[in-house]
């Protein structure tokens, strides 16, 4: 098992993948800032981590259960395997590279993990200034005039004498003021406050079940989502120079394991006769190098071809079409736009 493209491939849907036995791989995004200094736009970076001491993240066992159909036990016993086999190299080298991540090398009791750079775009610094804030306008309150007040001239008071008038003494009767009843008013308000209490945790509840169960179909989607495994024949030719030994699973050990038939989507299609290559190298990883570059950019159809012998180029391709004037219409875009030395082949059956 291709330890390392399996990581990469979880790593694409998820921030951090936990290895039972070696550490949690997380993959770090730094957006594009701007540097006052040198008055340009950084791009933005994205890289990799490995903490060897957290167990946060996506169970790596059950991606492979998921990704394998298999039991736990069997996805358990294979991850335990090949990371044995991992540190067993490590330990005797010093280090192992594993493919598409980078290397993880000895250093005293722990691991130091080295990131593969895979900056494909070539992404480089933008000139231009910042953009200026503008800043809100004060208006000026206007002054309000307050009119002075002229002091009026001051009349004589005319004293009028008032005639007395005998007035009989009433008896005077306090008034009684009766406090209306307000408990029934009151027992109706809290009646209300409680329903209300009741529809709103209700709604509540309601949607805390929803959302979660949205995130647990969400997270089965992504683990249910399988990988085609490279092909044993090519994986052997991949990488000559490097001294690690990538231990070698037995296919049809597996087989007895397996609860359901594993799904392979056909590279080719059956009805396509032509296909646009867009690059040929010697090794496999450098043909997945260059499939990774345009896959990160958002065009899907690139993938790679690999050779029936070890010693061919590795194709890179466009995409497969069914006609030659298919072809030849995708061919012209692809040339103008992307590889300018791209062209089209017939494909052998």
């Amino acid at each position: 098992m291709d330890l390392g493209r399996y990581i990469h491939q979880l790593l694409k849907h998820r921030n951090e993948v936990y290895v039972k036995g070696l550490g949690v791989f997380k993959r770090i995004h730094t957006p594009s800032v701007y540097d006052d200094r040198r008055g340009v736009y950084l791009p933005p970076v994205t890289y990799l981590e490995f903490d060897g001491k957290s167990t946060d993240g996506v169970d790596f066992i059950d991606y492979i259960q998921q990704s394998k159909q298999i039991s736990r036990q069997s996805a358990e016993a294979e991850v335990h395997d090949v990371v044995l086999n991992l540190l067993e190299t490590i330990k005797e080298n010093g280090s192992v590279t594993l493919n598409h991540l980078g290397q993880l090398i000895k250093h005293g009791s722990s691991l130091v993990f080295k990131a593969e750079d895979l900056s494909g775009f070539q992404l480089q610094p933008i000139e231009g200034a910042a953009s200026p804030v503008s800043e809100p306008e004060i208006k000026p309150e206007p002054e309000i005039e307050v009119e002075e007040e002229q002091p009026q001239a001051e009349e004589p008071e005319e004293r009028v004498e008032e005639p007395v008038v005998a007035v009989a003494e009433q008896e005077i009767v306090p008034e009684i003021y009766e406090e209306p009843q307000a408990a029934g008013k009151s027992k109706w308000y809290i009646w209300a406050a409680v329903v209300a209490i009741v529809v709103i945790a209700g709604l509540f509840y309601l949607n805390h079940t929803n959302s979660s169960r949205r995130a647990q179909e969400r997270a089965d989607s992504i683990l249910n989502a399988g990988i085609a495994e490279p092909d044993t024949t090519v994986a052997k030719a991949v990488d000559t120079s490097s001294t690690v030994t990538t231990p070698i699973v037995d296919s049809t050990a597996n087989t007895n394991t397996e609860t359901g038939k594993k799904v392979y989507n056909p590279l080719i299609p059956a009805n396509h006769t032509y296909q646009i290559v867009i690059g040929t190298h010697a090794t496999l990883a450098q043909a997945y190098e260059q499939a990774e570059s345009f896959n990160k950019a958002g065009i899907e159809s690139v993938r790679v071809i690999p050779s029936n012998l070890a010693h061919n180029k590795k194709k890179v391709i466009w995409d497969s079409y069914e006609t030659k004037e298919q072809a030849d219409s995708a061919l012209k875009y692809v040339r103008k736009h992307y590889v300018a030395d791209a062209w089209h082949q017939k494909i052998n059956k």
